[in-house]
């Protein structure tokens, strides 16, 4: 194994997120009374993705994003409601969401004993302990970093600082980090000299200028570029 410290992402990495995104969407509406009408989710999901691009280049605060990203969706369908209580219902909602990725769970089993294994997320404090909780995930994951306790969050280097410093024995060179997003998981990574896995089964275009360790489609591209 080319690494001792493997800092996994956790939403479109591990969870399925679009898919547990779209189901607590979905309940949510309907507890509040909107119905749900064709491409609201899509919108929703592309306003949301929105905001988390602002956070992370510090235009919003999780505070306001968490209410922003409803206010804009009442606003473009011309919507009455309180975007804070949206929010609250949605949150518990998506806390229930465990969806993992199809050989997300046999991914981290084949890696488990190989390298210490960490979670790093951007990700809700209440919705990211639940979501692990619901799954097998936890037995072998040393230990989870949510940027919402750590009182910052990835691309910054202070979120990957207080990572390593909470992670006996870490150095740089023997870690490396996995995730679905070039401007948060490698653009941190970067940012801190960490090695990068760009976890990518779309098969996007990597136009961000981010040089890039591995570029996988698949888990089974990733082990094979670990074991070296």
């Amino acid at each position: 194994m080319k690494y001792e410290f493997i800092l996994l992402d956790a939403d479109n990495t591990l969870f399925d997120f679009s898919k547990g995104e779209a189901v607590a969407f979905h309940e949510t509406l309907k507890e509040y009374g909107i119905t749900p009408l064709p491409g609201m989710v899509e919108r929703y999901s592309a306003i949301n993705d929105a905001c988390w691009k602002r956070l992370e280049r510090g235009e919003l605060t999780k505070k306001e994003l968490i209410v922003v990203r409803f206010a804009l969706f009442l606003e473009q369908y011309r919507l009455q409601g309180d975007p804070q209580r949206i929010n609250e219902l949605y949150i518990q909602h998506l806390s229930r969401q465990a969806i993992l990725i199809p050989g997300a769970l046999e991914f981290v089993k084949n890696l488990y004993g190989k390298a210490k294994l960490y979670i790093i997320t951007n990700g809700t404090t209440v919705v990211q302990q639940s979501r692990f909780a619901r799954t097998e995930l936890t037995e072998y994951i040393e230990k989870i970093f949510i940027s919402e306790q750590m009182g910052t969050q990835k691309p910054d280097i202070l979120f990957f600082e207080k990572t390593a410093d909470a992670i006996e024995g870490f150095t740089k060179q023997k870690a490396v980090v996995i995730g679905d997003s070039l401007s948060s998981d490698m653009k941190g990574a970067e940012n801190y000299g960490l090695d990068r896995v760009w976890f990518n089964p779309r098969k996007l275009e990597n136009d961000s200028g981010i040089l890039i360790n591995c570029i996988a489609s698949c888990y089974e591209e990733i082990e094979r570029f670990l074991e070296g």
